[in-house]
């Protein structure tokens, strides 16, 4: 009996393998803080290119640019603008596309109208963030919405 207590004891008093033992258990929230936040990079950085993008396409449109005329419609300029600023993933994703609302099409509660008269052009991007399926609440499911309009 007195045997297996020290041995106990002698195991509890080895400080050989502590660093690895405490590497093991700090390295899994290090990661995670570290993951979490390279994502939310990302995701500010889609929201942020896509606004430029919207921006963009609504003074292309408002002034009556040859990108954004005839058989160019502003959906398609968009498309091209963002695939220059955004990761091919956002634009490609099967389950949440791009979706482009031009004038008429816009949601009121995203793109408040003006109260000053005139004549605008106002372009929503709308999208889902791709790395949705690996990230946990309240970014599981982040939908980026962003609106732009210009005088016309």
């Amino acid at each position: 009996m007195l045997k297996g207590w020290r041995t106990v004891r002698n195991i509890l008093a080895e400080r050989r393998a502590s660093a690895a033992v405490e590497l093991a258990i700090v390295s899994i929230p290090l990661f995670l803080v570290s993951f979490a936040t390279i994502e939310l990079g990302l995701i500010l950085w889609t929201r942020s290119a896509l606004q430029a993008v919207a921006a963009d396409a609504a003074r292309c449109g408002a002034i009556g640019g040859s990108s954004c005329t005839g058989s160019n419609t502003i959906a398609s300029y968009v498309q091209t603008e963002a695939a220059n600023w955004v990761l091919g993933t956002v634009l490609s994703s099967a389950s949440s596309p791009l979706t482009v609302n031009v004038n008429g099409t816009v949601s009121t509660t995203t793109c408040p109208p003006f109260t000053v008269s005139g004549s605008y052009e106002t372009v929503e991007i709308t999208t889902s963030f791709f790395a949705g399926q690996w990230l946990p609440p309240p970014f599981n499911n982040y939908t980026i919405d962003v609106c732009a309009s210009f005088a016309s």
